[in-house]
């Protein structure tokens, strides 16, 4: 797909991959907290056949498809990745809103302590070759959150902010949103504060947080990711590459 970002085939594509990553992450949480099943007709809920089409470009095909693992790799599956951690590393830089960790998220050592499993760890994996950094940061109030402090107030969300690498924050302005009654899902979309020329996307649900920021003229290509509530992994991507497999492309 050549890079007409601002094309409504590149819009759909982008809200395609917020809409994956986020999938995903719940997806790969849930999986989790998931034991095998006796008598070896094991069923993980929310894999077999119920991830969304947008979603299976971002989730590793022995998830997405029709392979079910057996009991005892779904336990060794589980023993490997048995010390999975909420907030594994520490802040080393902070914001009123964000804390960022130093630890190289493209290091295989450190993707073992991102991933939730065995699964995402190989997702992970596969995708350094389309990134240029991945970085865990946390965030200190989710967008539910914001939503409900907002409607408490009676003024509408019209900007947030993002956090990008190192400590940086991006504000974004708000111009579309698609929110569910109960204000627990949803999704904004609009353009980075000061660039009219650049693309913003946005999606929540249950705590877990997504998006990517397209600012060409700041050289700014994001995607956020979950991992548990309060946490995202934030990836620098590599334009030219990433969107491989997503928007139609091969």
């Amino acid at each position: 797909m050549s890079l007409n970002w601002k094309s409504k085939k590149f819009y759909r594509g982008a809200l395609a991959v917020v809409t994956a990553v986020l999938v995903a992450g719940v997806v790969f949480a849930y999986w989790r907290h998931q034991h095998p099943r006796a008598g070896g007709h094991n069923k993980i809920p929310a894999l077999a056949g119920a991830i969304p089409a947008a979603a299976n470009a971002g989730v590793s095909n022995a998830v997405a498809g029709n392979s079910i693992p057996s009991a005892v790799e779904l336990s060794r599956r589980e023993s490997l990745f048995a010390s999975f951690q909420k907030h594994p590393f520490a802040v080393t830089r902070a914001s009123g809103a964000f804390g960022w960790t130093s630890e190289d998220g493209r290091n295989p050592g450190v993707v073992k302590q991102l991933a939730h499993n065995e699964l995402e760890f190989e997702r992970m994996a596969e995708e350094n070759a389309r990134i240029f950094r991945r970085q865990l940061v946390y965030h200190k109030e989710t967008a539910d959150a914001r939503i409900e402090r907002a409607k408490l107030t009676g003024e509408p969300i019209r900007q947030l902010a993002l956090p990008g690498l190192d400590g940086q924050e991006i504000q974004f302005e708000i111009t579309k949103s698609d929110l569910s009654a109960s204000g627990q899902q949803g999704a904004f979309s609009g353009y980075v504060a000061g660039r009219l020329d650049s693309m913003v996307t946005f999606a929540f649900k249950g705590g877990r947080e997504a998006f990517t920021i397209l600012s060409p003229k700041d050289g700014l290509y994001l995607v956020g990711e979950p991992r548990e509530p309060g946490e995202l992994i934030v990836k620098s991507i590599n334009p030219e590459t990433y969107w491989a497999g997503y928007c139609g492309n091969p």
